[in-house]
């Protein structure tokens, strides 16, 4: 382990760095789940590893992707650094180890509206099944619509990849530091269980299943206690053997026994392909073979493609710009890994500015929707913070914005909170006004 490390220097920095900063936020009880913190240790972890070069297509990163990867990421810490020196610069207040809501919330309301989303992901439960027959996982052989992008269970796929936003309204509700509601909380607790177990029987994908979990390990950190770095290095442990169950599940491993020794080299390359392929892909994409044409420009419309695809449009948009869909064709550079760090859709949508100042954006962005869960008066801060943390882990794979799921997720959020606070959505009538204002003088 030692020689492969020596052989990699870039990998000795990165974990170098990652374990400075895990040592430095445990003396300073810091959060690990602060989207500068969760941002730096992401990256530095996950290109460490990439690093290692256990496969021949990680070859070594160009100066221009170096510049891409450490220009996002200094561009994303400088905004959220700014933000906290702004936020304490105007008085505002600490982050609470248990959140809370300060005002009057209807905790009641707020579990029975939480229902409707439920029933939108409950929508593709039922669709699932009519494909299948069966949830997924109780079919005869799920590897069969597990695999391939073109099966007719991905029709439903707005909807039953929702889990995560059900899990996230229940979970808010299950905890005593945000809701005095006992009943509330209990029943909140079955569901966020139930939910998780349907969501993982209905379609037991890695990424989505995760999203469940992590939506749940996220507003845990936030509403009953810090999770410290040795939970963390649990929770990795439970993630790769999760990984591995998966892809048994999945048929990745055909028909051998993942416990046998023969193909355990196997077994730990997958998630490692998983990871680099990102980081591979990013170099191949900025650093094109001259017959290879480089990607048009979206003139940012393509940004939009979340809520475009759900408008059913954006697919068709795509194909007659000739753009590449989220499978990222024209940049995969090994057949089947096709996922690429967000940083080359800020700059297909956005050209060279976009690489730098799209992350400084969303730093401060981020950071000011984490500081002010600080004084919210509903859950819904609390619930966009978590989602925005789930980008900055998954932002390697996927690009958080142009997710249609995500665009659903905002919805409900927004739609829940703001009836179960007592305002109104709609901007209240004038005339309506006028008339209550004349009867009180």
């Amino acid at each position: 382990m030692l020689e492969m490390l020596f052989a990699h220097p870039e990998s000795s920095v990165m974990f170098t760095l990652a374990i400075v900063a895990l040592v430095l936020v445990s003396i300073f009880k810091e959060d690990f789940f602060r989207p500068s913190t969760l941002y730096f240790l992401v990256q530095m972890i996950m290109l460490g590893v990439s690093y290692m070069q256990f496969l021949p297509m990680m070859s070594d990163f160009n100066y221009s992707t170096w510049l891409v990867w450490g220009g996002g990421m200094f561009c994303f810490l400088v905004g959220c650094y700014m933000t906290d020196f702004a936020w304490r610069s105007y008085g505002g207040p600490p982050l609470q180890k248990k959140l809370s809501v300060h005002g009057k919330y209807n905790w009641v309301c707020h579990f029975i509206l939480s229902f409707s989303a439920f029933a939108y992901f409950f929508v593709g439960v039922l669709g699932v099944i009519s494909v299948t027959g069966n949830l997924v996982l109780l079919t005869d052989n799920p590897s069969q619509w597990l695999t391939g992008k073109d099966n007719d269970v991905l029709k439903y796929a707005d909807f039953f990849t929702t889990g995560a936003m059900v899990v996230g309204l229940f979970a808010v509700a299950s905890f005593k530091s945000m809701n005095p509601v006992r009943w509330v909380r209990y029943a909140s607790r079955f569901m966020v269980a139930f939910t998780i177990v349907l969501s993982f029987m209905t379609y037991p994908s890695r990424g989505i299943n995760m999203l469940c979990i992590g939506m749940f390990m996220i507003l845990f950190n936030y509403l009953r206690g810090r999770f410290s770095w040795r939970s963390l290095a649990v929770v990795t442990v439970l993630v790769c053997v999760f990984f591995v169950a998966v892809a048994t599940l999945k048929g990745q491993y055909g028909n051998s026994d993942v416990t046998d020794s023969k193909i355990a080299k196997e077994v730990a390359l997958l998630p490692y392909k998983y990871v680099a392929n990102n980081y591979w892909n990013l170099d191949y994409a900025f650093n094109r073979m001259s017959d290879i044409p480089e990607h048009e420009w979206t003139y940012g419309i393509d940004a939009f493609f979340g809520i475009t695809h759900l408008m059913h449009i954006g697919d068709g948009i795509q194909q007659s710009f000739g753009w590449d869909s989220p499978y990222n064709e024209s940049v995969v550079k090994y057949t089947g890994l096709n996922t690429i760090l967000y940083l080359w859709d800020a700059y297909k949508d956005f050209g060279l500015p976009g690489i730098f100042l799209l992350p400084f954006f969303f730093g401060v962005f981020f950071t000011f929707c984490y500081h002010k869960m600080a004084i919210a008066k509903s859950p819904l801060m609390l619930l966009l913070t978590a989602t925005f943390m789930l980008w900055i882990i998954l932002w390697n794979f996927t690009t958080g914005y142009k997710q249609s799921m995500y665009w659903v997720w905002m919805f409900f959020f927004f739609f829940v909170c703001t009836v179960s606070s007592g305002r109104t959505i709609l901007p209240p009538d004038p005339e309506v006004v006028g008339k209550v204002e004349a009867k009180k003088v």
